[in-house]
């Protein structure tokens, strides 16, 4: 009786994992793939919306929903590692590799296969739509009173609508329909334009509050103290101080004499 009990035990165990344990590994699986996928999209519908409100239409270096689409597949759904290219991430040329989660073996086609659907030559498999929005009813009064208060411009909105068709199933393993990601990010248009770096300065100096130290009283009282403590030298220690110019050197591709500047970050 005892043998046949144990014989029973694992024929019980060998059902459970064929009919209750695979699937469930393989859903919690997908699922963390799906999840991280959710996560880029929302990044990419941010990333989207800023540079929008970074690069203005008037000053030639406007870019269309085409470019940003390729630039959020290079950037947000590529390896951490990947060097950034001004030139080549906003085309379809010499796209960055995917992230190893953008990636999964139980797709409905064999193989492992990118959790974006879409992907081709000509296409980056996200689909990005941007448009201007005009300020209005409450929120417009409140954004254009801190506005004011700030000394920020304020022209409306804009928002980035992001869609990530990601890859269906294998409907053997994981019954599930094919999943469609939307996010959507709202950011106000002009009030955060970094266009160029004194004007990034001079509105990020206005919410820093240490930059009410920056003047002549106490920079007479840091080079007293700092005689005795140099770290609180003016030297040293530079209230209120912005850095717009500073890039993640690492991540940058590599400049070529020529084309292009390099940070001056990068250099130093």
């Amino acid at each position: 009786m005892r043998c046949g009990q144990q014989g029973q035990s694992v024929a019980g165990f060998l059902v459970a994992s064929v009919f209750i344990l695979v699937p469930a590994f393989i859903g919690l699986t997908f699922l963390a793939k799906t999840g991280d996928m959710k996560f880029r999209a929302q990044e990419a519908s941010r990333y989207a919306a800023w540079e929008k409100t970074v690069w203005e239409a008037n000053g030639g270096h406007a870019k269309g929903d085409t470019e940003l689409g390729w630039e959020v597949r290079n950037r947000v759904f590529a390896r951490a590692e990947s060097r950034l290219d001004s030139e080549h991430d906003k085309t379809s040329q010499r796209n960055q590799p995917l992230d190893t989660m953008a990636y999964t073996r139980y797709a409905q086609q064999r193989g492992r296969q990118p959790m974006l659907a879409n992907t081709a030559d000509n296409d980056p498999g996200v689909q990005l739509n941007t448009s201007a929005l005009s300020a209005g009813g409450t929120l417009g009064e409140l954004n254009d009173q801190v506005a004011e208060v700030l000394k920020l411009d304020v022209s409306g909105y804009r928002r980035a609508d992001v869609e990530v068709a990601l890859a269906r199933a294998n409907q053997d393993h994981l019954p599930v329909g094919q999943l469609s990601l939307k996010t959507r990010y709202v950011i106000m248009d002009d009030a955060w334009n970094a266009a160029s770096p004194q004007r990034a300065t001079e509105s990020i100096r206005r919410m820093v509050p240490t930059s009410l130290l920056d003047n002549g009283a106490v920079s007479t009282i840091q080079s007293i103290v700092g005689t005795v403590f140099d770290d609180l030298s003016p030297r040293n220690f530079k209230p209120g101080k912005v850095d717009v110019e500073v890039a993640p050197c690492q991540r940058l591709a590599a400049y070529r004499p020529g084309e292009m500047d390099a940070p001056k970050a990068c250099l130093e």
